[in-house]
């Protein structure tokens, strides 16, 4: 193989390399980034709003006989907790959903904002008429509905896992192709320079052993001086 060759072949085995580079670089920051934005930040965000629904509101229909009085002692609690892990939510909705995640959400999200509205009618009623917003209470199912909200938050939190761990075996796949395409890159581009260093020896040992060519030199004949006699 001619050495102009060998180094064109050379050149595209680093343009290739660098190239791929670039393209694995871009795709593994993707998959992290994702992995880190989209599924390991939602974790908690998805636990708080479990802990709205599953204790702070649950607490107060742990009674075998649901009361507005012990609905009311937990009041202030449920308030301040719906607050907060509102934000939250709302943080958790701005992150990337996947099709089967965003199906869940809108439904389990309008659960809630049921749950929700019918505590604030309950709360309001019973500032003036407390007899009538324990029949509301009574009445209003929420105590069915709350394992329906937090067995979707539970799904939710469980599916973050789960697409983490996808995302991290795509990227771990990636590093591998990359590997695997470095290792058949370099062993190419070793022995087309073991072939370029041996024919550049070769040149040189040829030069070296090469017969160097005798200058001829060429033989002048001396005039002999003819001496006249004297007569």
């Amino acid at each position: 193989m001619k050495q102009s060759t060998i180094m064109m072949v050379l050149t595209a085995i680093i343009i290739a390399i660098a190239s791929f580079g670039k393209y694995t670089d871009s795709k593994i920051h993707a998959s992290a980034t994702t992995i880190l934005e989209d599924r390991l930040k939602p974790g908690p965000l998805l636990s708080h709003r479990f802990d709205y629904y599953g204790t702070y509101i649950d607490n107060a229909f742990s009674t075998p006989v649901v009361s507005i009085d012990t609905l009311l002692k937990h009041k202030e609690d449920i308030l301040s907790a719906r607050e907060e892990t509102g934000k939250e939510w709302k943080s958790y909705l701005a992150t990337y959903l996947v099709p089967e995640e965003d199906s869940v959400v809108k439904l389990v999200d309008k659960q809630m904002i049921k749950i929700d509205e019918k505590l604030d009618d309950i709360f309001k009623l019973a500032e003036t008429d407390k007899p009538a917003a324990q029949k509301m209470l009574e009445q209003s199912g929420i105590k069915e509905d709350l394992p329906l909200v937090t067995d979707r938050l539970n799904w939710l939190t469980d599916l973050q896992t789960r697409v983490g761990q996808e995302e991290t075996v795509k990227m771990l796949s990636l590093i591998k192709m990359f590997d695997n395409f470095m290792i058949g890159a370099m062993a190419l581009a070793i022995m087309l320079a073991g072939s370029l260093i041996y024919a550049k020896l070769k040149e040189k040992k040829e030069a070296n052993t090469k017969p160097t060519k005798k200058t001829a030199t060429k033989k002048t004949a001396t005039k002999k001086k003819v001496t006249k006699k004297a007569k």
